[in-house]
């Protein structure tokens, strides 16, 4: 069984995600960031970290990557062009679709609070933010996934940034995007987590 070090606020919710659309049981392990516990699988001391076996991984994208390559699901093989295309996806989707949302957050809780700047940053925040939800919809295509047919990774990484988006005030995704959002995050794996982080809050 996996043992997930994170809770279902943080973005250990992607990796939950992942689990329940695998069917791979696992083990929540409600250890906070720089706790000894978690410290000593993942020695950054952040979350979300996943033990598997003797094997610590942490990062979530690094833990996506290394589930969906162990049961190969939510991907495709390695060395294939739909493999390199899901990879491009995923460094956007991180690169540009999550920093102005972390970037945010930074400004608005975790930086120490002399070096917060939320109110001269935010406007910007939001223009990168309107930018990536329009390249969005430009990888989007005809859907109904980023990757057409196939439901992998990339969609978890953006169903759970859009969820993020809209409790945090970002802008608001529209027309096709909008109904790819809704389509993503209607599915039983994300009801699974959002319903483990409503018992959670």
């Amino acid at each position: 069984m996996y043992k997930l070090y994170g809770s279902p606020a943080s973005r250990a919710a992607r990796v939950m995600w992942a689990l329940e659309e695998i069917g791979a049981p696992y083990e929540i392990v409600a250890a906070k960031p720089h706790s000894d516990a978690l410290k000593a699988v993942n020695p950054l001391g952040k979350v979300p970290a996943l033990l598997d076996g003797e094997t610590a991984v942490f990062d979530s994208t690094a833990i996506l990557l290394h589930l969906s390559d162990k049961h190969g699901m939510l991907t495709f093989p390695v060395g294939s062009p739909e493999r390199s295309r899901l990879m491009s996806v995923v460094c956007f989707l991180i690169d540009d679709f999550e920093q102005p949302l972390w970037t945010a957050a930074k400004h608005s809780f975790i930086l120490p609070e002399a070096l917060r700047a939320k109110e001269a940053i935010l406007p910007a925040c939001h223009h990168d933010f309107r930018n990536a939800l329009a390249s969005l919809g430009a990888l989007l295509g005809d859907g109904p996934f980023l990757m057409g047919e196939t439901f992998t990774i990339a969609d978890i990484i953006a169903g759970h940034l859009g969820g993020w988006a809209k409790a945090t005030g970002f802008p608001e995704p529209e027309g096709a995007v909008a109904d790819y959002m809704a389509r993503v995050r209607a599915r039983p794996g994300w009801q699974a987590v959002a319903k483990a982080r409503a018992a959670a809050a």
